[in-house]
């Protein structure tokens, strides 16, 4: 057999043997709750809300992750143990709207007006719409202590200032959940791992368009992140 189909075999039964383990015998770890950070990504109406226009794409992987209530769960985590909140949402303006180098998902979504309001200084129509928060989560994200950050444009933080933030304050450590599984997570997770912190994905606090893109999601955490944890895990990593 040539060498290098060997090599690659070898490689591949490597990979299928360390990528499940890594994704689910994750040891709890200890964490200084003064340096961490809960981090949600996208948590907006076009993704939760059952009239949203992303909601058919991840409604059956949410419904089976009971992925909306786990969300929750973080946030109320974050309040109640005194850890840092930050959400991150996805919002494109009619700046964005004739961009001539969109990627293709990105251009579908800005032909079909998703995640879109007129102007980030303007209010006016931006309440209940797509690109607004998800009523359910805004008394926890307006409370006037969790860091909302300028909106990310692809789908991880490389375009604004959530790595500033958390720097600013001294957080090194992040635990993340939100939408969707295998792009904004995914993408944040690589960009703060790139950027030297610790993170810890929820990986029943994602939603996804569909298993494959969940399992997808699942086999790239358990390989990159720090650790892969429940909703519950990481509660109670929190209520040490």
């Amino acid at each position: 057999m040539n060498t290098n189909l060997r090599h690659l075999i070898a490689g591949l039964a490597l990979f299928a043997s360390v990528a499940p383990a890594a994704a689910t015998d994750t040891p709890l770890p200890d964490l200084e709750k003064s340096s961490t950070a809960i981090v949600i990504t996208d948590p907006q109406n076009d993704f939760l809300s059952e009239d949203g226009k992303l909601y058919g794409l991840v409604a059956a992987n949410m419904a089976e992750l009971n992925t909306i209530e786990n969300i929750e769960t973080l946030m109320k985590a974050a309040k109640s143990q005194q850890v840092t909140l930050a959400v991150d949402p996805l919002v494109y303006t009619k700046l964005d709207v004739d961009w001539s180098n969109a990627g293709a998902l990105q251009r579908q979504l800005l032909d079909l007006g998703a995640l879109y309001r007129e102007s980030l200084s303007d209010e006016e129509g931006f309440e209940g719409s797509g690109a607004d928060f998800y009523e359910p989560f805004k008394k926890y994200i307006y409370d006037g202590s969790t860091i909302v950050v300028a909106p990310h444009k692809m789908y991880g933080p490389e375009s604004n200032d959530l790595i500033y933030q958390l720097r600013a304050r001294g957080i090194d450590t992040v635990i993340l959940g939100g939408l969707v599984a295998n792009l904004c997570v995914d993408s944040h997770m690589r960009a703060l791992m790139e950027n030297g912190f610790k993170v810890y994905v929820v990986k029943d606090a994602v939603g996804a368009p569909g298993e494959e893109a969940y399992g997808a999601a699942l086999v790239n955490y358990g390989m990159i992140a720090n650790g892969v944890l429940t909703t519950a895990e990481a509660v109670a990593v929190l209520s040490r």
